[in-house]
């Protein structure tokens, strides 16, 4: 990417030359409050990055090289509602040291990466915020959010129209994945902000230890239908702060993921009938969990706060309105304004009924216009929008999309999904 006019050189790290790939991790790691990088982190970290695109800004410091800002980005999918997954260009690592902010750095590697992105025909960049003021400036917007779960395991009761089925429950050894990835790609596909986890990610995650995907004390448990097929499962660790002889231990799930209602009842089953255990706490749940619904006191299960989580980043507006499909109809012009340029256009939503498909979703019509728009927003509030997560009423409300409150009411129930958006998968 060249030197700039300060004397600070842009340009790409090859994962595979490891001390490279050492000095690239140094600065990320300590913006993140962590370690420097270990052997063991880099022979990890050089399988997992094989295929990233990893660019580093240096500087001559103490009168030698050092890498001092970072950003990572590699080609994953997201699930659109109705349209399953689509390529999206994934942004990650994204750090300055602190000896060298307010220099342009995160806008020039961030900026160029998008600009490349949209050459290549991606409709969409995606990243997990570390600090939310930061990406709205570049035009992301939160699609997906999350929230915390804490259950009183003594409360829980199914009620008796809650779905259940014959299957099974298994403990699954360390390093034994491969069903697990095949659960979570049957389930990611189907639920808006499903991210794919590739064969790295699985590798990684079947290894047990301190920060790991499971800790040294954790289990992995997978559920099986009556065929045998496997359906389910969940990740967890256990905390004991009993005293005496005073049982009162602590689930930690890591993952629970499931392909179906009774699977899912299953796994929830056997975590808070844990012997030992009073208290099951999940991060990183979907807003609209399931779980309360199923039990008899719903109060059982209390939740935390919501939080972002994925962002997105509309890169092509015709591409990315016409990437997901739809449950209602009608017919809004939408002016979309992007003061970095590339998502900027007037385009005309068409959503018919001729063309709703049997599974009752609609694909759209999009076409770009000289139409005066029904609705005016920023590129930033489609990319919140068009998961369904967000509702444009709520925008409109509160100042941030031009039009009549009518112009925003139809574009909400345009935009609407029966499930909220979620993605539960770190990069």
């Amino acid at each position: 990417m060249g030197t700039s006019d300060t004397g600070l050189r842009v340009g790409r790290i090859d994962p595979a030359d490891r001390e490279a790939l050492r000095a690239w991790s140094v600065p990320s790691r300590a913006a993140f409050l962590d370690v420097a990088p270990t052997d063991e982190f880099l022979d990890e970290r050089q399988r997992a990055l094989a295929g990233h695109r990893l660019t580093a800004v240096h500087d001559t410091v103490a009168g030698e090289e050092r890498v001092v800002a970072t950003l990572r980005t590699f080609d994953a999918e997201v699930t659109m509602p109705g349209a399953g997954p689509v390529g999206v260009d994934a942004v990650s690592t994204a750090t300055v040291l602190p000896t060298h902010r307010r220099r342009g750095l995160l806008s020039r590697m961030l900026t160029a990466d998008l600009e490349r992105a949209r050459r290549e025909g991606h409709a969409f960049a995606a990243l997990i915020a570390a600090e939310a003021p930061i990406y709205g400036r570049f035009g992301f917007g939160a699609a997906t959010r999350a929230t915390s779960l804490v259950v009183d395991n003594s409360r829980v009761a199914f009620r008796p129209d809650a779905p259940a089925a014959a299957g099974s429950l298994e403990f699954v050894p360390a390093g034994r994945t491969a069903e697990l990835a095949e659960v979570h790609d049957r389930a990611r596909r189907h639920r808006p902000g499903g991210l794919d986890r590739d064969a790295a990610w699985w590798e990684a995650a079947g290894r047990r230890g301190e920060g790991r995907w499971v800790g040294p004390r954790g289990q992995v448990v997978l559920h099986r239908d009556e065929r045998g097929a496997p359906d389910g499962y969940v990740a967890y660790d256990v905390v004991d702060d009993s005293v005496g002889r005073v049982p009162n231990g602590t689930v930690h799930v890591r993952d629970l993921c499931a392909t179906d209602p009774a699977a899912y009842r299953a796994l929830w089953g056997f975590l808070t009938s844990l012997d030992l255990v009073r208290t099951t706490r999940a991060r990183d749940r979907p807003v609209d969990e399931l779980l309360p619904h199923l039990l008899v006191d719903p109060r059982a299960v209390q939740t935390g706060p919501v939080d972002d989580f994925l962002w997105l980043r509309v890169l092509d507006v015709p591409g990315a309105l016409a990437a997901r499909r739809y449950l209602g109809c009608g017919t809004l012009v939408l002016r979309v304004v992007d003061p970095l340029g590339p998502a900027a256009a007037t385009v005309r939503l068409h959503v018919a009924t001729q063309r709703c498909g049997a599974d009752g979703w609609v694909c759209a019509e999009v076409t770009t216009t000289d139409a005066d728009p029904d609705v005016v927003l920023s590129v930033g509030d489609l990319s919140s929008l068009l998961l369904g997560g967000t509702s444009a009423v709520a925008l409109h409300a509160a100042g941030r999309l031009g039009g009549t409150a009518a112009a925003a009411f139809a574009l909400s129930t345009l935009m609407a999904t029966p499930e909220q958006p979620w993605c539960p998968t770190w990069f």
